[in-house]
């Protein structure tokens, strides 16, 4: 089954592709789902967006395409307006006959509305490591901190999340060595991706269109990659605002 088949963004994307004749690197590596990771998968989607016609761009990002509406009816729809009015508030002092007055104004949350809370939290963090991922003073800070682990001037403990009940020496040594790999890996990637641009860059279109379009899908794939490769570390919430604040 092809992967637009199998999942409804990916299916929005190609068709906001189709409408406007091409689409950027950000609107493809937004709509990638969190199991889309294999590079068979990867080739697939690219595949497929270059089949419909589609270029894929490096920006500008599209300014009212259906692809950004739908993000924007989410965050409107994520928006909660609080009374903050002193009203009732202010005819009593005190502060448990406040809060239950407060509590009975607030509906209790069904199964579906816990789900659903769970889900817009997943999204938000998946939209956070995107933008990370993007970012090249990011990338550089992350090779850095690989860099460190291994030299010992930085503990796993302050990377990545453990159950404190489970620390033992053999542990630790396990996660440096699968979180520094990855590191390794995200390298290899970003150095690819690298030098896929610098030959794109020197390809006219005018003069090579086929290998213009060929590099311009191998630089997407690149793009792609180092993105995955940042959303798989599985840093801790601390590193995250590590990172975010660098920006």
């Amino acid at each position: 089954m092809a992967l637009d088949d199998k999942y409804d963004d990916i299916k929005k994307l190609i068709d906001a592709g189709k409408e406007k004749g091409y689409l950027t690197y950000d609107q493809v590596n937004d709509l990638i789902p969190h199991d889309v990771h294999s590079p068979e998968d990867l080739d697939d989607l690219l595949t497929t967006i270059g089949t419909q016609g589609i270029d894929v761009l490096e920006g500008p990002k599209l300014p009212s395409s259906a692809l950004d509406k739908k993000f924007e009816e989410e965050e409107a729809g994520e928006d909660v307006e609080l009374d903050l009015t002193p009203g009732a508030l202010e005819k009593t002092n005190d502060p448990v006959r406040m809060y239950l007055r407060e509590m009975g104004t607030v509906p209790l949350l069904t199964r579906e509305g816990e789900v659903e809370i769970a889900k817009r939290i997943e999204r938000g963090q998946l939209r956070v490591l995107k933008a990370l991922s993007r970012s090249p003073i990011v990338i550089h800070e992350l090779l850095a901190m690989g860099e460190d682990l291994k030299k010992g001037v930085r503990s796993i403990k302050e990377v990545v999340t453990f159950d404190e009940e489970e620390i033992t020496d053999e542990i630790l040594q396990n996660r440096l060595t699968e979180f520094t790999g990855k590191i390794d890996e995200l390298a290899k990637a970003y150095k690819k991706a690298g030098q896929l641009e610098e030959k794109f860059a020197n390809v006219s279109q005018k003069k090579r269109p086929k290998d213009h379009r060929r590099y311009r899908l191998s630089l997407a794939r690149g793009i792609v990659k180092v993105s995955l490769c940042v959303r798989d570390l599985g840093f801790t919430n601390n590193e995250r605002k590590r990172l975010i604040d660098r920006l």
